[in-house]
């Protein structure tokens, strides 16, 4: 499957969407990463599965120190 975006003259994203689009594509990335991460070692160190509500918990607590 290919994904792509055909741009025609109404359609083009102006300097600063392509900025913030690019963006938050990078930060969902590194978020996606982090809560794959998160749920490696905790099997690694306890031998369960991190379910998903205590990852976000887990998630959560990086942004707010991130954040302060």
């Amino acid at each position: 499957m290919y994904l792509t975006l055909k741009t025609t003259g109404k359609n083009i994203l102006i300097k600063k969407e392509f900025r913030n689009l690019k963006y938050l594509s990078h930060i969902a990335k590194n978020l996606t990463n982090e809560a794959i991460y998160n749920i490696r070692q905790y099997y690694f160190n306890k031998k369960k599965y991190l379910s998903y509500n205590e990852n976000y918990k887990m998630l959560k607590k990086i942004v707010r120190t991130i954040r302060n």
